[in-house]
């Protein structure tokens, strides 16, 4: 058998740089993790673009000549007939370079005074991906992990196209590929071949629903089903969650939220999907700007404070890149909002009321950070840009109506997001050690923030009636005066400190909130039935599904 050679060849002198040409454009959108490259023929010549960031940026126009050796070339490597211009054709090919390999999936389909061809790039260096390949924080990273050892359940991974959901989802198999589960993959076509792992391949013979009903009978651990695109596939998919199969899928859905309330449209039971849930990733991918190229800082513009206003977001000392026109990135950078499956948001499911109680119960949760919030973070610290991040998240914004203690101390100008931050992944490293330590302890440790600033932050959080407790089994409040402040607090449009409420009513005295020990034992006690308030280094760490009576997430409380 003869061996296809490892890139385009030239027949000839007449179509030798044409050769080269198209062979380093393909090895120059590798390297720059471009998802997909667009060739237009039309008007006797053709106009390549690369997509990357999720906007298509023009490359290359060549001659009529270097165009024809272009569509020939490419037509021959993927199996195309040369004649057939009348109908759309696809095929895929291979190209090996010295650095990478790289499997290409090729569409053409005829266009008014020409065709149109499109390239979909798959770098195979992405099989071998692992977890601690994909940036995130290390709070999304540690329950990441925890999530998939779990036995069952159903994890999803949603976005647009071109958002690295798939590469993603390879980094989780990669993860779990350890030779001690059985992992089996349905892929529509299969993207990259991983050793010791079943792939079928979803073509015209084999449809999704019918290759996950005959994967159930293989005894499997672990099954990734490329994409949920219909009712029956959706069904199929949650019920192997809650019958004892980690599934791992994507789905169309711009954030996390929408991403439930789909498979809900598409007639899966709210409680079963509540019981098989166990996470959500909404992603995008932004350009990386050159770390080696250089930038200065610059503070937001009057359009990027108006548009992190309209997320939620305060732009009050935040510096960003300023970039010049011609500024190159190198590779993307996923900009990630996770949601965790715990008891707030399977009630949120049950209750059938959309996506917003979804996002409020979600943000209570320690990793939880919108799109927007994520994307500001990331450019904040120089990853990206703010132009990039408003392109990938857009305008539309659905805000958790919850306010948590770094957000706070932020508008409070206590505290910086950098600080807010550090001190996050301070919290999740001592977690991992079965430490519980509160975010305010830290900031107070660090210098940051003073006792007084953060007590007074509490006081406007989500969390205050839960932290309020504390002063219930200190003896120096009753339930019942919490009980009825609580439900005015809760009442107001624009909420002051309920601890402010407290005092102006009698209840508290000033200097009675000011106690040291309230930052760390505060909302860890449950409002109802409580027993005596422990120390804070005698009481064990609670799992991170644990909840409060009160139903609010023990660990979003910090």
């Amino acid at each position: 058998m003869i061996k296809e050679p490892d890139l385009f060849i030239a027949i000839g002198h007449v179509d030798r740089d044409a050769t080269h040409q198209l062979n380093d454009l393909f090895h120059d959108a590798a390297r720059r993790q471009v998802s997909d490259v667009h060739l237009l023929f039309q008007e006797g010549k053709c106009q390549i673009c690369f997509r990357a960031g999720g906007m298509l940026e023009e490359v290359i126009v060549v001659d009529a000549q270097t165009a024809k050796q272009f569509d020939e070339k490419i037509r021959a490597r993927s199996q195309m007939s040369q004649a057939d211009r009348h109908r759309s054709l696809d095929g895929r090919m291979r190209l090996r370079y010295a650095d990478r390999s790289i499997d290409v999936r090729v569409s053409v389909i005829p266009v008014v005074g020409g065709q149109k061809i499109v390239c979909r790039l798959l770098d195979q260096a992405n099989a071998a991906m692992d977890m601690d390949s994909i940036r995130m924080t290390p709070m999304t990273r540690y329950y990441l992990e925890e999530l998939i050892e779990e036995p069952q359940g159903l994890l999803l991974v949603c976005g647009p196209t071109g958002s690295g959901k798939t590469t993603t989802l390879y980094g989780l198999l990669g993860a779990l590929n350890d030779g001690k589960r059985n992992l089996m993959t349905i892929e529509n076509p299969v993207e990259y071949v991983i050793p010791g792992i079943g792939q079928v391949n979803i073509d015209q013979h084999v449809s999704f629903p019918d290759a996950l009903r005959a994967i159930l009978r293989q005894d499997p651990d672990v099954i990734l089903v490329g994409e949920i695109r219909d009712a029956e596939t959706a069904k199929i998919a949650v019920s192997a969650a809650n019958t004892g199969h980690l599934v791992l899928s994507t789905l169309h859905a711009n954030n996390s939220a929408l991403a439930i309330t789909r498979l809900i449209e598409l007639g899966v039971d709210p409680q079963t999907l509540a019981a098989a849930l166990r996470g959500v990733l909404a992603q995008r991918l932004v350009p990386t700007v050159d770390p080696d190229a250089g930038f200065e800082w610059q503070e937001p513009s009057e359009f990027d404070a108006a548009w992190m206003a309209l997320h939620g977001i305060d732009a009050q000392g935040l510096y960003f890149p300023r970039l010049d026109k011609d500024q190159q990135f190198t590779g993307k950078t996923p900009v990630i909002e996770m949601v965790k499956a715990d008891k707030a948001v399977r009630a949120a499911i049950v209750s059938c009321l959309g996506e917003q109680p979804i996002f409020n119960a979600a943000a209570r949760q320690m990793q939880f950070e919108t799109l927007a919030q994520a994307g500001v973070r990331l450019a904040n610290e120089g990853v990206t840009s703010m132009e990039q991040v408003r392109k990938i998240v857009g305008q539309d914004a659905i805000l958790p109506e919850v306010r948590r203690l770094g957000e706070v101390l932020v508008a409070n100008r206590c505290a910086e997001l950098t600080q807010i931050t550090a001190a996050l992944d301070i919290q999740v490293k001592r977690y991992k050690q079965g430490r519980l330590t509160r975010l305010g302890e830290i900031l107070i440790e660090q210098g940051i923030c003073t006792l007084e600033q953060v007590i007074d932050a509490i006081g406007v959080t989500d969390g205050a009636t839960d932290s309020a407790f504390f002063f219930v089994l200190k003896g120096k409040l009753t339930e019942k005066e919490l009980k009825s402040t609580a439900q005015e607090w809760k009442a107001q449009t624009k909420r002051e400190s309920l601890f402010d409420m407290l005092v102006n009513k009698g209840f508290l005295k000033k200097e009675e909130l000011y106690e040291p020990s309230f930052v760390s034992c505060a909302g860890r006690c449950t409002t109802c039935g409580a027993g005596p308030c422990q120390r804070a280094e005698d009481r064990p760490v609670p799992s991170p599904n644990a909840v409060s009576r009160s139903g609010v997430p023990v660990s979003g409380l910090a």
